[in-house]
């Protein structure tokens, strides 16, 4: 039975990618849409066709420029308001596997590592982001990991779990 139609509506899914590099934390500069001139993690929509893992690893490869791979979820940030309905974003730590940073000059026009003492004296950066630095460069992040779990006749899930 399909879900009832007020379901899946007005929601959107979106990733953020906390890519670590010897305890500096890649952030982009955004460079189009709202939010011009801020930094923040690199991170976009998840589409129909993709898992939140594909995704985010997508989404970094796209903005900054480097190939990483998904460690586990560092937190989820959910808001909901009249204009753009229920949005929720899903943290997920990285490490990098191969690639300098280099803005893909259309969303974001720069892509750097910086410490957390750099972040936090940045003038545009959100608390959300700031709040994401703090946790992606703490020595204990307390990830919530991916497990792989087939059920019968339903396929193969990821299960983030602590």
């Amino acid at each position: 039975m399909p879900p009832p139609e007020r379901y899946n509506t007005g929601y959107n899914l979106g990733v953020g990618g906390a890519v670590v590099n010897d305890g500096r934390l890649l952030l982009v500069r955004r460079a189009s849409r709202r939010g011009r001139g801020n930094w923040q993690i690199p991170g976009g929509f998840v589409e129909l066709n993709e898992t939140i893992e594909a995704a985010v690893v997508r989404e970094v490869e796209e903005e900054a420029g480097v190939v990483a791979s998904v460690q586990g979820v560092l937190g989820i940030r959910n808001r909901y308001d009249e204009d753009g309905g229920n949005s929720s974003y899903v943290v997920l730590l990285l490490s990098p596997r191969s690639g300098a940073p280099n803005p893909d000059m259309k969303e974001v026009d720069r892509a750097e590592y910086f410490s957390l003492a750099e972040i936090q004296a940045m003038e545009q950066i959100s608390p959300v982001n700031i709040e994401v630095a703090k946790r992606a460069l703490a020595e204990d992040s307390r990830l919530l990991t991916a497990q792989t779990v087939s059920q019968p006749g339903r396929g193969t899930y990821t299960l983030f779990v602590g």
